[in-house]
């Protein structure tokens, strides 16, 4: 059962779905992850007066609570929308117990610390109050999860008292643990139990979906996809579960070994030996074909240089050329030196990696697979994520909103380019592991067509040394009628954060509003928007076709 007891259900199938939710809630394709937009989405549908938007955003409501059962605001909504519904009930006597805790930003400055001894001494003996112990663990419980511990989080759950009538949560959260820490028969016994502890499925649905992904991750694809389908039939609203569901029907578009030697791999380092080794030996593992490879060592004071020309051995002689510059030209000079480059002008696709990232093994012919398919593309990228437990997302299905107009990163600069992180540096469940559309695709690896390239250009260097340069170009081409393409199943892993979040001091965040006001100023509002809403129709009638396809 994925339904609580007393929850609104919804009666039409997902293409009539579809077709009343894209002019009420048209942002509801972009997707059902990040916290603003669904709270928002969730509010929007239960007040809309229309039985089915009701029971969408009821769901959403649910759905959202049981992916952070935490969230104060998820908490609240639930229990305001639901009185009397035992979810509702649940979540009322959940929102009680979390009150006279510590303040979120302390508890969160504590956790991002990253100091176990400390984190200890402060929360256990809290923990084991039962009057206060649920108000502390709740705003703990989202950094305690990203700190690589298992251990830590189990502590915590052993010390926590919790009353009877919140029971299943516990349960809840061990399953959580174990999902993205523990061996995939361990998690799923620990959601046996969660089943057990939950006999009104309070958290079925995210049970239910979590069991599926880890039969898919165990290679037990059609177990999965059937568990994944008859909880599409329970959530028909669910835009990630559905694209998701879809494209586990039949093979992704994969580029054939031939089709490799239409590509140059393009690699590009300052001072990281070890990282850049690290990637290229990743590279040589992988099944990247025919494909050449130039890496260029720009301007290291190190022996990055050294490291790349001793990689060319890992690689069929001739395939690797190393190329060196006496000083640091920046991200945007560096790659557009790549591209000028005979190998790469001469190749149908320029393919970018960072250099620090980990490849899955057919990482090139599934992006070159889904470039080839959409030749309207000018970009094909994939999904980002941590190179280290616990997996979260860094960067997956970008898609832009309407210029706001509004002042909004800096102040009296209105803000044309609205650019929607749809995963907003979640942890991964699975969730983005699908293709379709986009609007901007991580620099991080991404395949470029060199036409696009030759005809609207390369890399603004006005972006140097770092920070909005690949945006600035995938917006260029979407603007030209060549959009990107997000193929989120293929996983990069990316060992360092990117330079955005890793900007710290005043320099370096001067750095990042200064190319922030150079990319506002490129870009016109009209030509934003005209990005927006062609983005927009292509998401929906992606969706459409394949909640057709799910209906038949």
């Amino acid at each position: 059962m994925f339904r609580p007891i007393g929850f609104p259900t919804l009666t039409i199938a997902p293409p009539a779905l579809a077709d009343k939710l894209r002019p009420v809630l048209p942002q509801w394709v972009m997707g059902l992850e990040e916290p603003g937009l669904a709270r928002y989405l969730t509010l929007a549908a239960l007040g809309s007066g229309d039985a089915d938007l009701v029971a969408c955003g009821a769901g959403l409501g649910l759905w959202s609570w049981q992916r952070a059962p935490f969230d104060r605001q998820r908490v609240e909504i639930l229990a305001q929308a639901l009185p009397g519904v035992p979810a509702g009930v649940f979540a009322a006597e959940l929102l009680a117990r979390m009150q006279g805790g510590p303040d979120t930003d302390d508890m969160s400055a504590l956790t991002a610390s990253g100091d176990m001894g400390q984190i200890l001494r402060v929360l256990l003996p809290r923990l084991r109050d039962a009057a206060t112990g649920l108000a502390w663990l709740a705003p703990a419980w989202e950094g305690l999860l990203r700190l690589g511990s298992a251990d830590l989080l189990l502590a915590a759950l052993d010390a926590c008292v919790l009353p009877a009538g919140l029971a299943p949560l516990r349960a809840r959260l061990v399953a959580e643990t174990k999902f993205l820490y523990a061996p995939a028969e361990d998690a799923l016994s620990a959601l046996d139990a969660l089943d057990a502890a939950d006999p009104s499925a309070l958290f079925g649905a995210w049970s239910a979906y979590l069991r599926a992904e880890l039969l898919l991750r165990l290679g037990q694809v059609q177990s999965g996809r059937e568990g994944l389908a008859a909880l599409f039939a329970q959530l028909p609203w669910h835009t990630h579960l559905g694209l998701k569901l879809h494209d586990l029907a039949g093979p992704q578009p994969l580029a054939t070994q031939e089709d490799t030697a239409r590509a140059v791999i393009l690699v590009y380092s300052w001072n990281k030996a070890d990282l850049t080794r690290q990637t290229l030996e990743s590279l040589a593992r992988t099944d990247y074909g025919q494909a050449r490879v130039l890496v260029l060592d720009n301007g290291s004071s190190d022996c990055t240089g050294e490291v790349m020309a001793a990689c060319a051995d890992l690689f069929p002689q001739g395939a690797l050329r190393v190329i060196r510059l006496p000083v640091n030209v920046g991200a945007p000079a560096a790659r557009n030196w790549l591209i000028s480059q005979p190998e790469a002008q001469g190749a149908e696709f320029a393919v970018f990696l960072d250099d620090d990232v980990l490849l899955p093994e057919r990482w090139l012919r599934r992006l070159l697979g889904e470039a080839l398919a959409h030749p309207e593309a000018g970009a094909t990228g994939c999904r980002i994520v941590s190179a280290t437990p616990p997996p979260c997302l860094q960067s997956a299905d970008y898609q832009l909103f309407a210029p706001s107009g509004r002042a909004g990163t800096i102040r009296d600069l209105p803000e044309h380019v609205n650019v929607f992180d749809n995963c907003a540096g979640a942890l991964d469940f699975g969730l983005f592991t699908y293709a379709r559309p986009a609007a901007h695709v991580s620099g991080c690896c991404h395949a470029l067509r060199v036409d696009v390239l030759r005809e609207l250009g390369g890399f603004d260097i006005r972006f140097s040394p770092t920070q909005f340069d690949d945006l600035d170009r995938d917006l260029r081409s979407a603007a030209a009628g060549r959009p990107a393409r997000y193929a989120g199943d293929v996983g990069v892993a990316h060992v360092q954060h990117s330079s955005l979040a890793r900007a710290k001091g005043p320099a370096a965040m001067g750095q990042v509003f200064g190319n922030k006001i150079k990319l506002e100023g490129k870009h016109r509002r009209e030509d934003m928007d005209a990005v927006f809403r062609a983005g927009l129709g292509a998401l929906w009638d992606d969706l459409g076709r394949k909640w057709r396809a799910l209906s038949c």
